[in-house]
């Protein structure tokens, strides 16, 4: 996700409208600067990317099941998405990379990863 977060410049996060605790502590990341959307059963967190969100992502993202602590995470760059993570970070999507980045990508998830690609 490194990658991909050095080259945004929004951040996106989606919760389950159930996750009290994890909405709040998202939206505290934002601090002033971030739009909420309040969907049936998600609660979307958008805002600019910064320093302390960038790390929170990088570093403290995991709970305890091993998986991201978020729904869904989005990064944007000028509007365009550059990555996609759902589902507590057991899927995600990068669209338009190179094969460089595929390359990549493989290099750094584990051996057993599934890799669909689309032209």
């Amino acid at each position: 996700m490194r990658k991909f977060i050095e080259q945004s410049d929004t951040i996106e996060i989606q919760c389950w409208n159930d996750e009290k605790d994890i909405i709040k502590e998202t939206t505290l990341l934002f601090k002033d600067s971030y739009e909420i959307v309040n969907e049936r059963n998600t609660v979307s967190i958008k805002g600019s990317k910064t320093e302390e969100i960038s790390n929170r992502l990088l570093y403290k993202n995991v709970k305890t099941n091993g998986r991201l602590k978020w729904f869904s995470i989005s990064l944007v760059k000028n509007k365009a998405l550059l990555f996609h993570s759902e589902h507590w970070g057991t899927e995600f999507f990068a669209p338009n990379i190179s094969e460089e980045d595929i390359a990549y990508i493989k290099s750094v998830t584990p051996k057993e990863t599934n890799f669909h690609q689309y032209k």
